[in-house]
C-alpha cells in the first residue's frame, strides 16, 4: 500500500499481485476491469472509482 497526505485527507493506493489475467477474472469476472467494493468501504473511502488500473510487471528483483 502507499500512503500520500493531503490538505487533512489520506489518499491510500492499494496494489495487488496477481500470477496471470486469468486468475484476475477467476476472481472479479470477465468485467475485470470493472472495481469490486466490500459493503464496508463506503464508510471509509471518499469515493469509489468505477474502474481499476492494471500493470504489467516487466522487470523485478528477480528477473532483472
Amino acid at each position: 500500500m502507499l500512503r500520500e497526505l493531503h490538505d487533512g485527507t489520506t489518499e491510500i493506493e492499494t496494489l495487488s499481485w496477481w500470477v496471470s489475467t486469468e486468475a484476475i477474472i477467476a476472481f472479479a469476472g470477465a468485467d475485470f476491469e470493472r472495481a469490486r467494493y466490500y459493503p464496508d468501504d463506503g464508510r471509509f473511502l471518499l469515493s469509489k472509482p468505477e474502474f481499476v488500473t492494471h500493470y504489467e510487471v516487466v522487470a523485478d528483483a528477480r528477473n532483472g
